[in-house]
């Protein structure tokens, strides 16, 4: 049985994913210029999330003038340039945040990139007070979650043990929109397995899809992001129909998107132990990097 607090079991971790974790927050392009509004951003590939959660404050996908972001996170198979085209169309200035061909503002890929576009785009876009208060969380959250805290006081390896032969099913508030589909994403990138990102109507899904194999005792654990009247309801349905419950705790975010970001960096960690406890490396596959190459 591998350990968790055991440096011997971290070799499988051959590009030292968890120091990009333990220093995320600070880790992104610091604007170089000032950009004009109006804003539009799209995003594509693993961009999308930062593109969605960017649409809180900025609610235009193209504009006509100002600064048009086009956030390119590869396999957008020509999406990201028909964007530009009509952009440019519209007297907007382009600029290109991410990889492959010409960039503006080079973002790698990487399975923590979403961080690194918004945290550009907050600060692009005057909304730094705001990407402080992310970055204050997930500092927050690193001093608590790393290799060398110990099983015991470490929440995320808590969470890695109780997902271990189980499939994450998410539960997520209402307000964090977008959210399980990120955690899905991050979750199956880094710990290389799968789980479960319900559809908008939820509620409905948690009912029937379970009910016809609950019984047989399928390995699932319901993860539960957020606290609503919604999530309340799912935790009753869902008690009787998977393996276990497991909530997120209570995490140091201030600000809808602060928390959203918290909870993603949380699975993120917790996504790198059970990489670890399963011995598989948790950077990207190689298929993945064949893949960004060709397309």
């Amino acid at each position: 049985m591998r350990n968790l607090d055991s440096h011997e079991d971290y070799k499988v971790d051959k590009t030292q994913l968890h120091r990009d974790l333990a220093g995320l927050a600070g880790s992104f392009p610091e604007p170089a210029e000032e950009y004009a509004a109006p804003y539009g951003v799209v995003g594509y590939g693993e961009a999308w999330w930062p593109a969605e959660l960017a649409h809180h404050w900025i609610p235009r996908l193209l504009t006509e003038g100002g600064t048009q972001f086009v956030l390119q996170g590869g396999l957008d198979l020509g999406a990201a340039a028909g964007a530009v085209s009509a952009a440019e169309a519209s007297d907007a200035r382009v600029v290109r945040v991410g990889f492959g061909g010409k960039v503006d503002v080079a973002i790698e890929p990487h399975p923590l990139s979403p961080y690194r576009y918004l945290r550009f785009l907050q600060q692009a876009t005057s909304e730094a007070e705001t990407g402080a208060r992310v970055d204050r969380a997930i500092g927050a959250l690193a001093s608590q979650l790393g290799p060398e805290v110990p099983t015991e006081d470490n929440p995320a390896k808590f969470f890695a043990w109780n997902l271990l032969e189980r499939i994450p099913l998410w539960v997520v508030s209402e307000r964090y929109v977008g959210l399980a589909a990120a955690l899905q994403q991050t979750f199956a990138r880094i710990a290389g397995s799968i789980s479960i990102a319900p559809p908008p109507g939820s509620l409905e899904f948690f009912i029937t899809a379970l009910e016809a194999r609950h019984e047989q005792g399928d390995p699932l654990a319901a993860v539960v992001v957020g606290e609503d009247e919604r999530t309340r309801l799912a935790l009753e349905i869902l008690e009787t129909r998977v393996d276990t419950l497991l909530e997120l705790p209570r995490l140091p975010a201030e600000g809808l998107i602060p928390e959203m970001l918290a909870a993603w960096y949380f699975i993120a960690w917790a996504a790198y132990y059970l990489a670890i406890l399963y011995g598989r490396d948790p950077a990207d596959a190689e298929v993945l990097v064949r893949l960004r190459e060709e397309t």
